[in-house]
């Protein structure tokens, strides 16, 4: 009899256990940014900036536990910044590395469109701003030098103020009148007692005149 040789059995595929963190933080005191992705990186791709002492695990916890995001592999790798010095004549240092991970995500992941310079600029009100910030700077001008500092009485006088002067005016325009008018009423008061008083020298001068006769 020949002898049969067994099939090989077909390699089902084997699910690994994911395992993650279960310690809960309430308070972390790290700060993890989630940065814009270069023109040509695939949405599959989101690159985070951490902090020196995390790993990947930590990271892909992160994710899992507070936004529900599964990843399938992280890089990471440090940026050493160039070399430094606060003054021209001091030491030389280094500032602190920072650390970057791209993480490899299951469902991709878009970024909105960045907001233009133009539509930034109309959401701030730009115009106003920098009409505040010429008035400011010709008001600095002006105090630097005294001589181009106006007089007062060369000012432009407010509209409120011109409002109020022209009501005062009125008032004692107004007021005079009311002066005038009651003098000339004395006066007419006077004239006509006057002539009551001529009216009667003259009735008391007929009757004498009439009594002689």
């Amino acid at each position: 009899m020949s002898s049969m040789k067994p099939l090989p059995r077909i390699a089902e595929p084997v699910q690994r256990w994911k395992r993650f963190g279960e310690k809960q933080l309430f308070l972390p005191n790290h700060v993890i940014a989630l940065l814009r992705p270069k023109p040509k990186q695939s949405p599959h791709l989101a690159t985070f900036a951490v902090p020196l002492q995390f790993n990947k695990l930590d990271l892909r916890d992160y994710l899992h536990h507070a936004y529900g995001v599964e990843t399938t592999a992280i890089r990471s790798f440090i940026n050493q910044p160039k070399p430094e010095r606060k003054n021209r004549n001091g030491p030389w240092y280094r500032p602190r590395a920072q650390k970057m991970m791209i993480a490899e995500l299951v469902k991709p992941f878009v970024w909105p469109e960045p907001v233009t310079e133009e539509e930034a600029l109309k959401q701030w009100d730009h115009e106003m701003y920098k009409q505040l910030q010429k008035d400011r700077r010709a008001q600095e001008k002006k105090q630097k030098n005294p001589k181009n500092v106006p007089l007062r009485t060369k000012l432009a006088v407010p509209e409120d103020l011109r409002n109020v002067a022209q009501q005062a005016r009125e008032l004692l325009r107004k007021a005079k009148g009311l002066d005038v008018e009651g003098e000339e009423a004395k006066k007419e008061v006077k004239t006509e007692v006057k002539t009551e008083e001529k009216k009667e020298e003259k009735k008391e001068e007929q009757k004498v005149e009439s009594n002689e006769l």
